[in-house]
């Protein structure tokens, strides 16, 4: 019988921990984001919703390319539509990325390091929240990783072809959430311009084949969409001018750098202490910069080169890299959700594991080095409990257990310093694991929560929930508050091609999961996105093809604010004149604003609404609904 090592045994108790968090009560989830939920049933009911990700009946696609909703439909089609079913893959993709990252450190620093690493990476709290819904983080985060590990190869044989495999999974990372999968290029580049054993000048020339190919690999599918006629696919959702490109550059591009969103603080060095971000990933973000520093200082002074020459070298380099370019970003961008941080997660992890076994070196040698082991537990748990001291119901249990562990395990590691002839195994390993357990308790807890805490949202978060999360649905509670909606629209749609026409997402995503029936969503995400002209949307009515629309009462009010002359606005006449606006995103909002005021003043006056009493169940809890339901054409 063969005996499996410990090494393999520890990696597979930490692959079942990251199952068991990542599959875990997974139902409880529903259907993650029902934007995207929605996306994925229709793209399954033709190819052409299929190629193009439209989120309705064919009219608007979804804000993102479409590798990833392909992979999402392709687990529904072989398992059935189910909120598991979208969420399974982002959960094997989790768990995926643990025992990648395990072999990706573990090379270089060994398996002691590598179980850290992948340990760390399993109890992230943001990671464990993303691999549990259907937003696209998690499938990214293991194709940056697969990049990463072909990149390595690479730089350690200089071999092209493995560099332009890298950056052929680096365009298909980019068809997953476009300009995010880049933001790891720069460690990438780095390591293989520094590292790579050949000559300077065949270095930029191999790194600029690489640039080509993730050019191309990444904008294949986006260049196809925008040579297709307009009138032949669905209006590319979010975007100003109906292209991919607009997409790219400016909902997913410009506007997450420049754009403002307080749900993550305020930009600067200090965010990763707000209480948004501080638990979903600041945990162990103070060891991954101490073990960056201290691995460093170990590697090069046994070594100094300016040349890499060893795999510890290139991995610091590699991993210290994207610590450092996703930290600044994240500490400039204005426009992002809390989710955004598992792309850190790795490198994280990934320092944590080779930092905690630099420290473990350091202690073990003699001088004042081995004092940084004690100081940096000391030091990461006071960290940790102020993090802990912004959650009153929690700290005043776990406060006092990670302050007990930590000062014990510091306070042991001091006093087996100072007897002399200390030894691996014995009374100083039993204190570093205290240590370590008292700093991997907190995450581990908010990661855990995510079990509990499952419920639809629309941005993923671990952690206690000091109020509802964020939902992406208009309608209140599941979906029997909108099943007598949708019943209603079914016993009354007559010959109509569409059930209704609604005019965001958040309207139309309820329907869409609650019925096989063709919907449109007319203002794509936000309502918007200038799909249908209303000549268009008037065309479809006198053909007979919809005859119901759902709107808000809020989209009525803004309509009126947007033209307090009480006409119909005019280019020009919108408040202010478009000209006088001194940036163009500002222009592209107000014309946004104009379109979908149009829309609205349109629908109140040429249909004719009806009451909630004919729609709504007598039990329904959302008796002050605002959503307004209009029927329209010549037999109303």
């Amino acid at each position: 019988m063969v005996k499996m090592p410990w090494h393999r045994m520890a990696l597979t108790a930490v692959l079942a921990l990251s199952a068991f968090l990542n599959l875990s009560r997974l139902t409880s989830e529903g259907y993650g984001n029902i934007y995207y939920a929605a996306t994925v049933k229709d793209m399954l009911t033709s190819w052409h919703n299929f190629f193009y990700a439209s989120y309705d009946a064919g009219f608007v696609s979804v804000d993102k390319p479409t590798l990833g909703f392909w992979i999402q439909a392709s687990s529904v089609y072989l398992f059935g539509f189910h909120g598991w079913s979208l969420l399974l893959p982002q959960a094997l993709a989790g768990i995926l990325s643990v025992a990648l990252l395990y072999h990706l450190v573990g090379r270089s620093f060994g398996p002691v390091a590598g179980l850290l690493a992948a340990l760390a990476l399993a109890l992230t709290p943001i990671s464990v929240a993303t691999n549990r819904h259907n937003n696209l983080e998690s499938l990214l985060v293991l194709t940056v990783l697969l990049a990463a590990w072909v990149f390595i190869l690479a730089a350690e044989t200089g071999r092209l072809r493995s560099l332009l495999v890298g950056a052929l999974v680096v365009g298909l990372g980019f068809n997953i959430k476009m300009l995010e999968a880049f933001v790891v290029l720069p460690a990438f580049y780095v390591l293989y311009l520094v590292a790579a054993p050949v000559g300077w000048r065949r270095r930029m020339i191999h790194l600029g084949l690489a640039t080509v190919v993730i050019v191309a690999a990444s904008l294949l599918w986006v260049v196809a969409v925008d040579l297709t006629p307009a009138e032949q696919r669905p209006y590319v959702g979010s975007s100003s001018f109906d292209t991919e490109t607009d997409l790219i550059v400016g909902w997913n591009g410009v506007e997450r750098v420049v754009g403002s969103d307080k749900g993550v603080g305020d930009p600067g060095p200090l965010r990763f202490l707000d209480p948004q971000l501080a638990g979903q990933i600041g945990w162990l973000l103070p060891l991954a910069f101490v073990g960056l520093a201290v691995a460093s200082w170990q590697s090069w002074k046994r070594r100094p080169s300016l040349r890499l020459l060893n795999r510890q070298q290139q991995a610091l380099l590699l991993w210290g890299t994207w610590l450092m370019t996703l930290v600044v970003f994240f500490s400039v961008a204005g426009d992002w959700d809390p989710y955004y941080l598992a792309m850190l997660a790795p490198a994280v992890a990934a320092l944590v594991g080779a930092g905690g076994l630099a420290l473990w070196d350091d202690y073990r040698s003699q001088g004042w080095r081995g004092w940084l082991l004690p100081l940096t537990l000391v030091g990461v748990a006071s960290l940790q409990l102020y993090i802990v001291s912004l959650y009153p119901d929690w700290s005043h249990w776990l406060a006092p257990t990670i302050a007990i562990l930590c000062l014990a395990a510091a306070a042991s590691l001091v006093a087996a310093s100072l007897k002399p002839g200390l030894k691996v195994s014995g009374y100083p390993l039993a204190a570093i694991s205290v240590g370590v357990l008292s700093l991997f308790l907190a995450p581990s807890i908010w990661a855990a929560s995510t079990m509990w805490y499952g419920a639809e949202t629309r941005a993923p978060t671990a952690g206690p929930q000091a109020k509802p999360t964020e939902t992406s649905s208009t309608f209140p509670g599941d979906g029997d508050e909108v099943a007598p909606l949708v019943d209603y629209l079914r016993a009354n749609q007559g010959d109509a091609t569409y059930l209704v026409a609604a005019i965001r997402s958040d309207l139309a995503s309820p329907i869409i999961l609650n019925t096989d029936e063709p919907v449109i969503a007319f203002g794509g995400f936000e309502g918007r996105d200038p799909a249908f002209s209303i000549k268009r949307l008037a065309g479809l009515v006198n053909q007979g093809s919809v005859r119901f629309f759902v709107i808000q009462k809020r989209d009525i009010e803004r309509a009126a604010k947007l033209d307090t002359s009480g006409r119909r606005p005019r280019l020009g006449e919108h408040q202010v004149r478009l000209e006088q606006l001194p940036h163009l995103k500002a222009r592209l909002k107000a014309l946004e604003d104009i379109h979908e005021k149009k829309e609205v003043r349109w629908i109140t006056e040429n249909c004719k609404q009806i009451p909630q009493e004919s729609w709504q169940s007598s039990t329904s809890k959302s008796s002050n609904s605002t959503v307004l339901l209009y029927a329209c054409g010549t037999h109303v």
